[in-house]
């Protein structure tokens, strides 16, 4: 969690902002919109020099900002996956990586506490899957 929370310091220092279309934006990252099945909320990759995250045409407003967040994570650490490339996908139920949880706690603390020194690192499993029901099941 404290690497979590290091990295959103940061983030509020490099960028002034949380919001994931600014991020994106100042970084250069393709934000796209496509139809994808419906147990792909989201995924992100780099290819070519350039860096992509495209989510599911049928999430939620707020369920979208959560997997921008998330995937902006993955993309802003450079995390590369089994084969050295840099490609995730989102899937609301299952997690299976320590990055996978990271990206999840990074997200849904951006999007849902100011006050980085009150968070109940016990209590973030379970906000967070209840998020998920309510805002990325599709």
């Amino acid at each position: 969690m404290r690497k979590v929370i290091s990295f959103i310091e940061f983030v509020d220092a490099e960028y002034g902002t949380r919001d994931p279309e600014k991020i994106a934006a100042m970084e250069n990252i393709f934000c796209l919109v496509w139809k994808l099945p419906r147990c792909v909320q989201g995924f992100s990759f780099a290819y070519d020099g350039d860096k992509y995250i495209v989510i599911n045409e049928k999430v939620s407003e707020k369920g979208r900002q959560f997997v921008l967040l998330h995937e902006l994570y993955h993309l802003l650490n450079s995390h590369t996956n089994e084969y050295n490339r840099l490609i995730f996908m989102t899937n609301a139920f299952i997690k299976t990586t320590r990055e996978e949880l990271e990206a999840d706690y990074f997200a849904f603390i951006c999007m849902n506490y100011d006050d980085l020194e009150n968070i109940n690192p016990l209590a973030i499993e379970n906000e967070i899957a209840i998020f998920k029901r309510r805002h990325l099941k599709i």
